[in-house]
């Protein structure tokens, strides 16, 4: 048995918000409010999909350092994802919420947040949790060789990599209950790597500090994460060509003419090239190497193993058998094969490792929260009447320790 009826998943990253209907298709939705270069336009979550000019655009994000703090900006963003999902009425009465909240959330985020939700929106029904929570309701990386698949049940060990917008946390699960004490942080995600890209970018070819959602586009379309650092860096100064060189045209908005990778530069008119070469490998290498631009921070390997270290060798082992990969920094190519080879080279030698990563990293906790038992919801949600009766503090009488 599913969840109800009309139940909406909402996972709010402070990148996109994923959300839909449980037992429909998720949207990804930009969760900001984006200004125009001239100042005269604002593009409201999705609406940016009408800007023809991407210069210079400012953005206003619901979330800062990861937690949600704009309010009004959210609830906007909110309003724009219940209209995608076809719903007119001025309130949520009959429909039921599960939402996503980053680990650590302050408890005045956590209660002005199921405020907004029952007395702003009028959701009848209300769950939260972090992505991480989801991650062990129904997936295939349970399943190994014949063996039955765990369907509608849970991993009893998991240990999530949730690498997204605003940093990366290392997240042990056991029953479903996060383990606070073994959590580790680093203050690197996509933010950060595309503001390293600009820096670098600004200081050896051209100036690209205004230039955010253009750093992201390149970010996400030429980065990939190098199997050998050194290598590849000593490669990517083989003169005059390394295989890592590559050419972007910058767009011309102008002229309608958008950025994209060069194949041909023949064909390229009217338009400035930027080169790459080891930008491409050395911007992601930052979730691997913090130390690389001065933070005093272990990278995701060595934060996997710190996290685990205080376990018991069995629970230990089992965590490092089932890791899962969440979110947009872990979809660079070749991050999944060099977190494996990092982990093996760190782990004992008898132990099983496995690193799942989903096909799509960024919608894999909605698509976990769409799969959740009924019981679980049963037992874990909070009703409108409950709210009603107790207040927000409700949040923490149900809230599991």
């Amino acid at each position: 048995m599913g969840l109800p009826s009309k139940t909406i998943v909402l996972d709010n990253g402070a990148y996109t918000v994923k959300a839909g209907f449980a037992d429909r298709n998720v949207l990804e939705i930009p969760n900001c409010l984006t200004r125009s270069k001239d100042g005269n336009r604002l593009f409201l979550g999705d609406e940016l999909s009408n800007c023809n000019d991407f210069t210079t655009l400012q953005f206003r994000r619901a979330h800062e350092k990861g937690y949600l703090v704009h309010w009004s900006t959210e609830t906007a963003v909110w309003d724009q994802v219940m209209r995608r999902l076809g719903i007119t009425e001025p309130s949520m009465d009959g429909h039921s919420l599960i939402l996503t909240q980053a680990p650590f959330t302050m408890p005045s985020i956590e209660l002005n947040t199921i405020q907004l939700i029952f007395e702003e929106f009028g959701f009848d029904a209300y769950f939260t949790c972090t992505p991480a929570e989801l991650i062990p309701w129904d997936h295939d990386c349970f399943t190994k060789g014949d063996e039955t698949s765990y369907k509608n049940t849970h991993g009893e060990c998991v240990l999530v990599i949730d690498s997204g917008y605003s940093f990366t946390h290392i997240i042990p699960v056991i029953d479903s209950r996060i383990q606070e004490n073994a959590v580790q942080r680093i203050d690197v995600g996509g933010r950060f790597l595309t503001n390293y890209l600009k820096e670098v970018i600004s200081y050896r070819k051209y100036n690209m500090m205004e230039e955010t959602y253009l750093m992201n586009e390149i970010k996400e379309s030429v980065c990939f994460v190098s199997q050998n650092f050194a290598q590849d860096l000593s490669l990517a100064q083989t003169k005059p060509k390394s295989k890592h060189d590559i050419l972007y045209a910058l767009p011309d908005y102008s002229s309608g003419k958008f950025g994209h990778v060069v194949k041909d530069l023949n064909k390229v008119i009217d338009q400035q090239v930027l080169k790459l070469a080891n930008e491409r490998f050395a911007t992601p290498e930052l979730l691997f190497s913090p130390s690389d631009v001065g933070l005093q921070e272990a990278g995701i390997p060595e934060a996997v193993m710190q996290s685990v270290q205080g376990f018991s060798e069995e629970i230990a082992a089992m965590l490092l058998s089932n890791i899962v990969t969440i979110g947009g920094s872990c979809k660079f190519p070749g991050f999944h094969q060099r977190l494996e080879a990092d982990l093996r080279s760190l782990s004992p030698e008898d132990i099983e490792l496995r690193v799942f990563q989903p096909s799509n990293p960024s919608t894999y906790a909605w698509n976990r929260g769409a799969h959740m038992p009924i019981e679980y919801w049963n037992t874990n949600s909070i009703a409108k009447s409950e709210y009603l009766e107790h207040g927000p503090n409700i949040l923490y009488r149900r809230k599991k320790l």
